[in-house]
């Protein structure tokens, strides 16, 4: 297939699919309309709209989720065993080439895959992760930044704050006091470690 063959095949797909989402979405208006117009008078019928619009939402959904994964997105399983490997290994270093080998593919195609799905790359989204687990860490923790830092995968205090202000906007030190009900409850629960942990070296 020559280029201007090629071009006029992809318009001619995006056409097609343009005027199915318009039918549809016109199928969905009408039977709204009517699950409005006789939910009072005839619930029964309403609701038999109501369920046929909510199943044409789900056809569209599926037929959505295929589209993505055939142009080369990653299928939901695929997503939920990265999140899941991502939160199992936090305190890790977490390389793009063991995300890809999990999903049994190349750095590459997975790159491009995870990239088309997500809207940012394997290590930004790692990186976001790391981030998200590390503000509901302090909103219950009284540890250091440096010891978040270290236990949430970063390479150092610096790191963690960088990284941290690049996703918030705010450095970790000022978000914690702005998400903190009592800040002088940190004072009182470092207090109450280190006076534990020197009744247990005493013990011993």
């Amino acid at each position: 297939m020559n280029g201007r063959a090629s071009t006029c095949y992809s318009m001619e797909n995006t056409t097609s699919r343009d005027s199915d989402c318009l039918k549809q979405t016109r199928q969905l208006l009408t039977l709204l309309a009517e699950t409005e117009r006789t939910i009072h008078r005839d619930p029964d019928t309403a609701s038999a709209y109501l369920n046929q619009a909510i199943a044409l939402l789900a056809a569209e959904s599926q037929s959505g989720s295929s589209q993505r994964k055939s142009r080369g997105g990653l299928a939901r399983w695929q997503v939920t065993r990265i999140d899941e490997f991502i939160k199992d290994h936090l305190d890790h270093c977490i390389r793009t080439t063991e995300l890809a080998s999990l999903l049994g593919l190349s750095v590459s195609h997975f790159s491009h895959a995870f990239k088309q799905t997500m809207g940012v790359t394997p290590l930004m989204y790692v990186a976001a992760a790391r981030v998200e687990a590390a503000r509901q860490y302090m909103l219950c923790s009284a540890n250091s930044l440096s010891e978040i830092a270290l236990s949430h995968g970063f390479c150092d205090q610096s790191h963690f704050c960088r990284v941290f202000r690049r996703e918030t906007g705010l450095s970790p030190q000022t978000w914690r006091k702005l998400h903190t009900a009592d800040p002088h409850s940190y004072s009182a629960l470092n207090a109450n470690s280190s006076h534990q942990a020197v009744q247990l070296r005493s013990r011993s």
